[in-house]
C-alpha cells in the first residue's frame, strides 16, 4: 500500500454507535471517562466496585462505576464531479479530490472509523458510491478511479440526491467541489444534509483569478455550459473580477456557517496539514 499522509479530525457531537472507536458517545462502556455510579446488578462488573460509594450507599448496596464508551462514526466524502472539477491548472481539482479521499479514507481507517464515497454530476446519471468500509484499500481504489475517469456531466445537480445513500446515522461528511454553483442551489443541497455534520471543502485556484494579465484578449470558457467569451482585458475589468472573486468568498463563507461549519479552503492544492488545521487550530 502506498503511504499516506494521515489528517486529524473531531466532531462536537455524541455519537450513538456502538462500535467502539474514538469519538464521545451516548453510550456506557469500557471508556475512560467516567459517568456515574449505580448497583453492581445493574452493571455486573466487580472489577468496577468502588468502596467509598458502597460504603456511603443508603440502602448498603455494592456501588460500581460507569464509564462512557468511545464509538467509532461514519465518515463520508461526496464529492463534485461536475465539468468545472476538470479544471484547476497542472493539476485538476478532481485530482485533488483523489488525493484528499484517499488521504481521508486511510485516516478514518486509522481511527476505526467506516469511510464511504459518493460522487455525482448530472441529476439524471449514476451516482459513483463506495460503501462505507474500514479497510482503507477500498478507499485508495475509489481515488484510482477519481484519477482515471473524467467527470460522466456538466452539471452538478445531482449532488441532492446524495443524502438519500448517507443512511439512517448521523456522519461526518465532507463536501468537496469548487462551488461555482448558484448560491440557492448550495442552500437547498446543505438543507438536504441538515441532519449530518457537514465541512464544506472549496477546492479554489487563485491562478483563475491572479494569473489574468492586465492588458490583452482572452478566451474564456465555461465548463458547465460550454459557452465561451472573448473578452478585452484591461486594469478595470481585472478589479472588477477580482473583487467579485472575494465578494463570492465572503458569500459562501457565510451561507457556509449559517450551516454549521465555516468552509475549509484548500487553494492550489490539498495538504493535510491544512485539513488538521481546520479542526484543531
Amino acid at each position: 500500500m502506498q503511504t499516506l499522509a494521515e489528517l486529524h479530525y473531531k466532531v462536537r457531537w455524541r455519537t450513538r454507535g456502538g462500535h467502539p472507536g474514538h469519538h464521545a458517545s451516548t453510550r456506557q462502556g469500557g471508556g475512560l471517562e467516567f459517568r456515574h455510579h449505580v448497583p453492581l446488578i445493574d452493571a455486573p462488573d466487580p472489577r468496577r466496585f468502588d468502596v467509598h460509594a458502597s460504603l456511603r450507599d443508603p440502602f448498603g448496596q455494592i456501588q460500581v462505576r460507569v464509564f462512557q464508551q468511545k464509538s467509532a462514526i461514519p465518515v463520508f466524502a461526496i464529492a463534485d464531479l461536475s465539468a468545472s472539477m476538470r479544471t484547476g491548472g497542472a493539476r485538476s481539482k478532481l485530482a485533488q479530490v483523489a488525493d484528499f479521499v484517499a488521504c481521508l479514507g486511510y485516516s478514518a481507517s486509522r481511527t476505526g472509523d467506516a469511510f464511504g464515497l459518493i460522487g455525482c454530476a448530472d441529476a439524471g446519471g449514476p451516482p459513483l458510491y463506495v460503501p462505507p468500509s474500514v479497510n482503507p484499500a477500498a478507499a485508495l481504489e475509489a481515488a484510482a478511479t477519481l484519477r482515471d475517469a473524467l467527470p460522466p456531466g456538466r452539471r452538478a445537480d445531482g449532488l441532492l440526491g446524495a443524502a438519500d445513500l448517507l443512511g439512517v446515522r448521523r456522519a461526518l461528511v465532507f463536501l468537496l467541489s469548487d462551488f461555482h454553483l448558484p448560491l440557492a442551489f448550495i442552500e437547498r443541497l446543505l438543507a438536504s444534509l441538515a441532519y449530518h455534520d457537514v465541512v464544506p471543502v472549496m477546492l479554489w485556484n487563485r491562478r483563475e483569478v491572479d494569473a489574468l494579465p492586465a492588458w490583452g484578449l482572452a478566451r474564456v470558457r465555461d465548463p458547465e455550459s460550454g459557452r465561451q467569451r472573448l473578452l478585452a482585458l484591461r486594469p478595470s475589468l481585472q478589479r472588477r473580477i477580482r473583487d467579485v472573486w472575494r465578494a463570492r468568498q465572503a458569500a459562501l463563507y457565510s451561507l457556509f456557517s449559517r450551516h454549521g461549519r465555516p468552509p475549509l479552503v484548500l487553494q492550489d492544492g490539498f495538504s493535510a496539514d491544512d485539513v488538521t488545521r481546520y479542526f484543531y487550530g
